[in-house]
């Protein structure tokens, strides 16, 4: 993927960025759940996997390249699964046992349509909120403090994080690295000792000046409050019953 993680984060241009933070997170997870929810084997359900999922990422505004850059990645991490299907077909009669064939490909076709449903949608969500919207939906919905804590600092420190590894392997990479042999094999073996310190180091860098700025004594939630009107009230109704309806498909109350 050419669109880098951290960059993601509120790069979405779409009408579901007037919603509160909170909103958009609960409304993001509640769809999660309905694309996992919604049957893979039938024609409503997997109507409904992607109707969600299109929709969320419409209303989103999740960019062109964003989205084409995870369905590529989707499409490399689950359709591997189809692999399986001639050892799971093994011993059986293939030509004549259409109904055989259909039932093992169901296997990775379930996990092919929610997989890729799920990792769009989370796609989607990361491009509706950016970092202070993170914090302050979470500091906004029933989340433990020192979970919210966690998460916030793990993705606002993803950026660093990622900018160190890249120093690090390019400095690497002009020492050689990268030309193979067994130069490389000799960094490759130190790269423990090269890279764990200075992430180290980074991180105790970054406890410290959180340290001075007071973040542990200070609540985050004086930071910055969210009102949430009708239209969010509205939204969460509305993906509650598309996962109500994803369940009634799959244990059959409707149809």
């Amino acid at each position: 993927m050419r669109t880098p993680w951290h960059d993601m984060w509120g790069c979405g241009r779409g009408p579901a960025g007037r919603l509160a933070p909170q909103t958009r997170i609960l409304a993001g997870a509640i769809l999660f759940a309905a694309g996992l929810t919604s049957p893979a084997g039938t024609v409503p359900g997997i109507a409904l996997a992607a109707a969600t999922t299109l929709g969320w990422i419409t209303a989103c505004g999740m960019p062109r390249r964003a989205a084409r850059s995870f369905v590529f990645l989707g499409l490399a991490m689950f359709l591997p699964y189809f692999l399986l299907v001639p050892v799971l077909m093994k011993g059986r009669a293939f030509a004549p046992d259409w109904a055989g064939l259909a039932r093992v490909i169901a296997a990775p076709w379930d996990v092919f349509l929610h997989g890729l449903a799920g990792m769009l949608v989370a796609a989607a969500t990361v491009t509706a909120l950016s970092a202070s919207d993170l914090r302050r939906g979470l500091l906004a919905l029933p989340v433990p403090r020192v979970v919210a804590a966690v998460l916030i600092q793990i993705v606002h420190q993803t950026a660093e994080l990622l900018a160190e590894t890249g120093r690090v392997a390019a400095a690497l990479a002009v020492r050689g690295a990268s030309g193979g042999g067994r130069a490389a094999l000799r960094v490759l073996t130190s790269l423990p000792r090269v890279w764990l310190p200075r992430i180290i180091g980074r991180a105790d860098r970054v406890a410290a000046a959180m340290e001075i700025r007071g973040y542990a004594e200070t609540d985050l939630r004086v930071l910055g409050r969210s009102t949430i009107g009708l239209a969010d009230f509205a939204v969460v109704i509305a993906v509650l019953g598309l996962l109500v309806l994803a369940a009634a498909l799959r244990w059959r109350w409707i149809g």
